[in-house]
């Protein structure tokens, strides 16, 4: 008897543990879903400000498929772009804080290329 009390204890244990890991998941399907979708749409939105930046300085460029910009032209040349990286340029106000620029990197096998640009990411 006491063997059967200590099996259906243990089994009971295992059951709410292992209901508990799955239910307690850190994300839902509908949430990964919803997260991943908004990294496609802000990759989209930084592929849009890059390439915005680079007509704006009126700077040759190329995209792949996906609307990144994978090559510049620089003094009569392409440079193929193996990363790019953007920061913002803040002020610190009363307020808090304020993207007055940005600041551009593109980098190259030929080196390290910076913009500047005063506009904003929409």
């Amino acid at each position: 008897m006491r063997i059967r009390a200590v099996s259906l204890i243990v089994f009971i244990c295992i059951i709410v543990l292992t209901a508990a890991t799955v239910f307690s998941q850190p994300y839902s399907y509908g949430r990964l879903s919803a997260l991943k979708e908004r990294a496609i749409a802000v990759t989209e939105q930084k592929n849009r400000f890059v390439t915005k930046v680079l007509d704006s300085y009126h700077i040759a460029y190329r995209c792949n498929q996906q609307g990144v910009v994978v090559r510049i032209k620089v003094d009569d040349g392409w440079n193929d772009v193996t990363r790019i990286e953007i920061v913002p340029l803040v002020s610190d106000e009363s307020t808090g804080f304020r993207v007055i620029a940005h600041n551009i990197y593109f980098e190259t096998a030929g080196g390290m290329l910076h913009l500047v640009s005063p506009l904003i990411i929409r």
